[in-house]
């Protein structure tokens, strides 16, 4: 019995950690793809992982907690989750990148902090960020804000956003068997 329910929490675990990917991983795809052919970087696994890892990086404190600590808290109010440490990193890059000029180095900030201000922009929607931080320490966002305020949503998997984040899902996978096919992905 008791086994049964530490496979349970563990799938739960696992679950909601799936659940972080689902609107993120998609929408990342997408704007590095666009990040990378406006800006004329190489189309390789490389860059274009490191643009899906950065789409879903903000989680990875969450992961971490509901995998290793057990305390389900809100994430949100972490530095990960707070727009003025993105701004922080790209300040801290593009003075890194006047001194010492490496294409890489650029490449590598058109990359990664769009796609995290991406899931920012996508947290937004529901729960909420801090994106006035430190001057306004409350979330902001649309739905469910901090769990209480905003429009309050009951049942998100019946909320149209949900299905938005599956027909990402559906379109990033056929732009990428698209992509296979013409030779484009390998």
């Amino acid at each position: 019995m008791i086994k049964r329910i530490i496979d349970f929490c563990f799938l739960v675990k696992f679950g909601i950690m799936v659940a972080m990917l689902t609107g993120h991983l998609p929408a990342g795809y997408f704007l590095s793809r666009a990040l990378i052919k406006k800006y004329k970087i190489p189309l390789t696994p490389f860059w274009l992982g490191l643009g899906l890892v950065a789409a879903v990086a903000p989680d990875f404190d969450h992961a971490f907690n509901l995998l290793f600590q057990a305390n389900i808290t809100d994430h949100r109010s972490l530095l990960s989750h707070i727009p003025a440490t993105y701004f922080a990193l790209l300040l801290a890059g593009y003075v890194i990148y006047r001194f010492w000029p490496r294409t890489w180095l650029k490449w590598g900030m058109i990359i990664l902090l769009p796609n995290a201000l991406l899931h920012l922009i996508l947290d937004t929607i529901f729960i909420g960020i801090k994106w006035l931080w430190p001057f306004y320490d409350g979330l902001i966002g649309i739905y469910n804000v901090g769990y209480s305020g905003g429009f309050l949503v009951a049942d998100y998997f019946q909320h149209w956003y949900w299905y938005l984040e599956i027909f990402l899902w559906l379109a990033a996978i056929i732009y990428v068997v698209i992509s296979y096919k013409k030779g484009e992905l390998k």
